[in-house]
């Protein structure tokens, strides 16, 4: 752990840069549902679904105490909080929404994925909830919009919680993807324009250690959920054309809430060599730590809830009580 008081991938890299591989075996397409039978699948008891800055939006608002924000990484959901929101919904309120185009929010009307609007529906989010101030945690990809937002609105922002963030480009190395996964990139070139469940499966075990993790269900729901992006070839060019990682060091460089960083120690997709450090001494915050969590892989929330929350309680006890 590195750690300074007194000065105090991700996963849509591989998916987006594995999208054009491959040949293989043909793989049997999936019942596409629409949005209203996606919305009946998948939707949470306590979901809601509103407009703002014109883009339709799906999110969650649960339990009470000091407010926290989730922002999820690519080609996954709000979903991906299930096991987070369940304990910190005892003593904080969890707000959390599916960031377009993906989950059940779906494509932005006017294909505009930039930062500022991205920022924009973070202010109107919690604005309509009456929310002045809380703490913005993002995951893998989701460290670009939520550095950002960190470092555009201080005002706003008590503290910051990145996890397993790119702070720069990813250089993947192909070669070393499990044979399972080549296979399974190979198979998806035979049907362009959607995935099969065999493809999302291989991904999401290739960024967990605990494979017991990636069950049908869940396999299914990311299978269905991201097919619906895929419906307008456009999407994808807009979103893929808005995303800079690059820019994520230079916002983490702005950011002077307090700040902790958590990382898998088998991330083999934004490693703590890689990422991690430079994260760290690129940070301004005086008020700054960096927590590894053992035994996890790259998509965190999923992989070892138990062990990344065990670290970030501390945190948020201390920077919520002030």
């Amino acid at each position: 752990m590195l750690r300074s008081k007194s000065l105090h991938a991700s996963l849509g890299a591989l998916a987006a840069l594995l999208l054009p591989l491959a040949a293989g075996a043909q793989d049997t397409k999936p019942d596409f549902l629409d949005d209203a039978a996606l919305r009946a699948a998948y939707a949470l008891p306590a979901s809601q679904f509103v407009e703002i800055d014109g883009e339709p939006v799906h999110f969650v608002n649960e339990g009470k105490g000091p407010p926290l924000l989730l922002l999820h990484g690519s080609f996954a959901s709000l979903r991906q909080w299930d096991e987070w929101a369940k304990v910190l919904s005892r003593h904080y309120r969890v707000i959390r929404f599916d960031q377009s185009p993906a989950g059940l929010s779906g494509p932005n009307l006017s294909g505009d994925y930039s930062i500022e609007h991205r920022n924009r529906i973070v202010d109107g989010l919690m604005d309509r909830l009456g929310i002045e101030r809380f703490t913005i945690i993002g995951t893998s990809s989701a460290g670009t919009p939520t550095a950002a937002y960190a470092a555009a609105r201080p005002e706003r922002v008590q503290a910051v919680v990145l996890a397993n963030i790119a702070a720069g480009k990813i250089n993947l190395d192909f070669s070393t993807l499990p044979e399972t996964l080549k296979a399974a990139l190979a198979a998806d070139q035979t049907h362009p324009g959607w995935h099969g469940e065999e493809y999302w499966r291989q991904i999401l075990l290739a960024n967990v250690v605990d494979k017991s993790r990636v069950t049908p269900e869940v396999v299914e729901r990311w299978t269905q959920i991201n097919n619906r992006m895929m419906r307008d070839p456009q999407v994808a060019k807009d979103v893929f054309a808005a995303s800079s990682l690059e820019r994520t060091s230079a916002d983490l460089a702005r950011i002077t809430a307090p700040t902790l960083l958590l990382w898998s120690a088998q991330d083999h997709e934004t490693t703590l060599e890689t990422h991690g450090v430079k994260a760290f001494e690129a940070l301004a915050a005086r008020d700054k730590t960096l927590e590894v969590v053992p035994s996890c892989g790259h998509m965190m929330p999923l992989d070892c809830p138990a062990r990344s929350l065990e670290r970030l309680e501390p945190f948020l006890e201390r920077v919520t009580a002030k």
